[in-house]
């Protein structure tokens, strides 16, 4: 039996759990339908390839939302190599309000790219990926880290609530509230 379902519909998916539990014979498969081409929906699809899960719940993203803090153009020239030093100052001190200031992005240099994600627990952690200039290589993860519960809320007052996407498509990527 195969069964095509939005992934983001709740009533579908227990009916289709409740129905594999019962039919221990049968295979039962779902497939996860991402209408959506929007980037927002491609960035959410490429954070959870790169964690494969959520570390927090080692759950699989329903009711997880994630926000992009930071991007910083790598460049060898020095002002470069010191703009990504800061940076990661600010990332291991915890500066959230200075991580946001970070938005530096030219389309022909590789990138360091930093993601907040919040578990439907309510933890948030942090995911930092390097994105190559080169779109036909992937986006490779350099670090991820679970934030304390106060580091997390001070993150939480510091990121608009309109800036937080759905981490798991529902059908139209819109931002989620917190």
């Amino acid at each position: 039996m195969k069964a095509l379902i939005a992934d983001d519909e709740r009533r579908c998916h227990d009916c289709l759990q409740d129905f594999a539990q019962r039919n221990q014979d049968m295979q039962v498969s779902r497939i996860a339908v991402n209408a959506d081409g929007s980037p927002e929906s491609a960035v959410a699809r490429e954070l959870r390839r790169i964690l494969d899960g959520c570390p927090i719940c080692d759950g699989a993203f329903r009711d997880h939302t994630y926000s992009k803090l930071a991007t910083v153009a790598m460049n060898e020239k020095a002002d470069g190599v010191a703009r990504l030093a800061q940076f990661l100052r600010c990332m291991r001190d915890c500066r959230w309000h200075d991580v946001l200031g970070f938005r530096q992005r030219i389309a022909s240099a590789d990138t360091i790219v930093a993601f907040a994600f919040r578990c439907k627990k309510g933890r948030v952690g942090i995911v930092t990926v390097f994105s190559p200039a080169n779109s036909e290589s992937p986006d490779e993860p350099l670090q991820f880290t679970i934030l304390s519960v106060e580091e997390g809320k001070k993150l939480l007052a510091v990121v608009e609530p309109g800036r937080w996407m759905h981490l798991r498509g529902r059908g139209q990527e819109v931002p989620a509230n917190r």
